[in-house]
């Protein structure tokens, strides 16, 4: 139910509830700590309240994260996608996963799919909106830096380019270790 795995089908729809939880849980920690060491000590000056003060500090990280999980749960990848790239891909063996949302200082990229086959990525948009050219040139700025070479990157907003792209893949071929180094790439880019 709590998919913490990026790239797993409906990993941006669990995500707000899993962070939301997490966050509450760690509050109520904090406020606990702060609260014994006022109830014990009969003031808020005492080590308890810089636990506690110090304790805020992933919480109010996990906010921020809570916040751009609401903001992205609307581009989970659809049920009727997610089936039709499911039963196309069933025998293949390549890094393909779901519901990506690749952040930029400028602007944000939903990503439905993504699968990385023989050199190439190949993405479906989640919004229509979202800048092809930009997108391509996000990603292939981080494959650079982070020293992956060889592969080209492809956006797409079409479902059927993408299943056909998808068909295209051999049966017989074999995920490289190349193909999984730029898939943990978009994986770690994505929220």
């Amino acid at each position: 139910m709590f998919s913490n795995q990026k790239g797993k089908y409906r990993y941006l729809k669990t995500q707000p509830l899993r962070i939301g939880l997490l966050t509450v849980g760690f509050l109520l920690i904090c406020a606990a700590v702060f609260m014994i060491g006022f109830l014990t000590k009969g003031s808020s000056k005492n080590i308890f309240t810089v636990i506690a003060v110090l304790g805020m500090l992933p919480v109010a990280k996990l906010i921020v994260s809570f916040i751009m999980c609401i903001k992205a749960e609307k581009y989970s990848c659809p049920e009727e996608i997610h089936n039709l790239i499911n039963d196309t891909s069933k025998d293949l063996n390549i890094c393909l996963g779901y519901d990506f949302y690749l952040t930029s200082y400028k602007t944000n990229f939903p990503i439905y799919s993504c699968f990385v086959y023989d050199g190439s990525m190949i993405l479906l948009s989640g919004d229509s909106k979202t800048d092809s050219k930009e997108c391509k040139e996000h990603i292939e700025k981080y494959l650079a830096t982070n020293s992956i070479e060889g592969i080209r990157v492809y956006i797409l907003d079409n479902k059927n380019t993408f299943i056909d792209r998808l068909k295209g893949v051999s049966k017989d071929y074999q995920k490289t270790e190349k193909d999984m180094t730029a898939y943990a790439l978009i994986k770690n880019l994505s929220l």
